[in-house]
């Protein structure tokens, strides 16, 4: 899995633990993603995931051009401002609202957990994952 920021990338990792790898593009916060020019190494990066996390809104326009750049067939991405109906041009800062940010953790657990069988490990995973975001546990 890549995300075009650490902030998405840390919230994958933390939901998929040793079972997944997450690789993030951007991962200085003084980076600023609105002019980010993305290295070839990025682009390879990108090139190779079979999901995707960007922010969208108009935030980070380099990764939807590397994203079209090599299509996949099965490549999933998922675009923040898609899933919350926020177009370009909108308050791109999502992860600074905890309904979105759950939006986009729930959307993570289902696009994985349908492309994934499901083991006791990984709905322990997610039962921590929730207790940390103060939901109650369910048991999978």
């Amino acid at each position: 899995m890549v995300a075009a920021e650490n902030f998405w990338g840390n919230i994958a990792s933390q939901l998929g633990g040793s079972r997944v790898q997450v690789n993030s593009v951007i991962t200085n916060p003084a980076t600023d993603p609105h002019d980010y020019e993305p290295t070839a190494a990025d682009a390879r990066t990108i090139a190779g995931a079979r999901m995707v996390v960007v922010n969208g809104i108009g935030y980070d326009p380099w990764a939807d051009k590397l994203i079209a750049a090599n299509p996949v067939s099965g490549r999933i991405v998922l675009n923040v401002g898609d899933l919350v109906g926020i177009k370009p041009g909108g308050n791109p800062h999502r992860w600074y609202s905890p309904l979105d940010v759950q939006l986009m953790i729930d959307s993570i657990v289902a696009t994985t957990t349908s492309s994934t069988r499901r083991t006791p490990a990984t709905s322990r995973g997610r039962r921590r994952a929730s207790r940390r975001r103060g939901s109650p546990s369910t048991s999978s």
